[in-house]
């Protein structure tokens, strides 16, 4: 099947439908031959999702380790003092400067469908994308749901709370993509498009995307919706370099928070996890050097 870039419904033919439902549809190739910048090299928006804490944080710091030409990080988390430490720790930096990182701090509730467009405002407002040679997203944020719960156990009690999960795990995600896609087209691509940029978009995933664990409905299925909406940017977007990051098992808050929050069985499984899990930094460097080398498929799950 050759690559396509669909734009509306009438680019859509049943030949094409055909050859989708095979899947057997391989992922265009990487080609930016305007955009000869490696990764840390050139002047970057970087909006990072979950940034208070834990691996949003860690990846925060990393780039700011990391770049070595201009660097705007926009981090957004629920917690304000959250955000604030992240901002504070990237300040203490050897390498800080405010002239060559600044940061933007946007608290925000990604659950809330009816705040959600003023956050997506907030996040790309003041943002001229003629200033930058790179725009970067990192859709981190995720919570594991109620994982007290079996399948059987739901009814239509928990409508509401299912919706806002997969509002906060899957829409808003997929809106955060299409602002990002649309606020940085290519030359060529909507109204003020003239200048190339290089768009990296980075979902942290979970091996729970392909497989099933036990009272992890919502989690697990609302990871394996994300890596396919990755997936399908990757073929819409062939100039948009797209990876689904798995970072293996980490010490954070949530994964110590689920471990007191699900069956004994299932309590000693994550118990012994942590015990040889990494820390949020160990990851964040590795996803660092993936970004560097810049040898992965686009859409991916690595």
């Amino acid at each position: 099947m050759p690559n396509i870039v669909y734009r509306s419904r009438k680019d859509f033919t049943s030949s094409h439908l055909i050859s989708m439902i095979d899947f057997h549809v391989k992922l265009p190739a990487y080609t930016m031959t305007d955009l000869s910048q490696t990764f840390f090299c050139c002047s970057s928006l970087a909006i990072i999702t979950g940034a208070s804490r834990g691996i949003g944080r860690a990846i925060a710091i990393e780039f700011a380790k990391r770049f070595e030409d201009r660097l705007h990080l926009v981090l957004t988390a629920r917690t304000v003092k959250g955000l604030q430490e992240t901002s504070s720790l990237i300040e203490s930096l050897d390498k800080y400067s405010p002239e060559r990182i600044s940061v933007t701090i946007v608290p925000g509730d990604l659950r809330d469908g009816t705040e959600f467009p003023g956050l997506l405002d907030k996040l790309f407002s003041d943002i001229d994308s003629a200033k930058y040679q790179q725009a970067v997203l990192i859709n981190n944020a995720a919570s594991p749901g109620d994982i007290s719960l079996l399948v059987r156990d739901f009814s239509p009690v928990q409508a509401t709370f299912i919706q806002e999960y997969f509002f906060s795990n899957v829409t808003s995600t997929l809106l955060l993509n299409s602002r990002l896609i649309s606020s940085f087209p290519m030359s060529g691509q909507g109204s003020g498009a003239t200048n190339p940029v290089r768009r990296t978009i980075v979902q942290v995933t979970s091996g729970s995307a392909i497989r099933a664990h036990a009272s992890f409905s919502l989690y697990c299925s609302g990871k394996a919706a994300r890596d396919m909406l990755h997936k399908v940017v990757a073929v819409e977007e062939p100039s948009v370099r797209v990876l689904s990051y798995d970072p293996g098992e980490v010490d954070t808050a949530m994964l110590r928070q689920i471990t007191h929050s699900i069956s004994p069985v299932t309590a000693k499984l994550m118990t012994d996890l942590l015990k040889v899990a990494v820390t949020p930094e160990r990851t964040a460097g590795v996803l660092c050097d993936l970004l560097h080398k810049d040898e992965y498929e686009s859409g991916a799950h690595i």
